[in-house]
């Protein structure tokens, strides 16, 4: 009984460690719809970017913050810092062509694929 119970505790901690990865990067995926979303409608000739470091990603407009992701305590995300700019009206990020973000956490990686029209994988 006591084998059985230490495997669930372990499949448990697994479990937990993979949800808190894929919530991370469904959190950080939807900044960047959102972000490509503004840029394409652009009603009012905003320039639109992402950018990361170590510990948070954010949504800018014309440079001010519009939202921020902390990244959770020991997960790492590359690249560890960037800045990627959507082009107004099309949402696509030339600033990287393609752009991938790869979170890990734990032993685990997610990878987040952005295509250079700023549609996110």
């Amino acid at each position: 009984m006591v084998a059985v119970t230490a495997i669930g505790i372990i499949n448990l901690a697994r479990l937990q460690s993979v949800f808190s990865l894929r919530s991370s990067a469904d959190e950080i995926k939807a900044e960047i719809q959102y972000g490509r979303e503004l840029a394409v409608a652009n009603k009012d000739s905003g320039l639109y970017n992402v950018t990361g470091s170590v510990s948070t990603f954010k949504l800018l407009k014309n440079g001010g913050e519009i939202s921020r992701y902390q990244i959770p305590q020991g997960m790492v995300m590359t690249p560890l810092s960037f800045s990627w700019n959507f082009t107004p009206l099309t949402g696509a990020l030339n600033t990287c062509s393609p752009c991938q973000i790869s979170l890990f956490f734990r032993g685990l990686t997610e990878i987040i694929n952005i295509q250079a029209n700023g549609i996110v994988d």
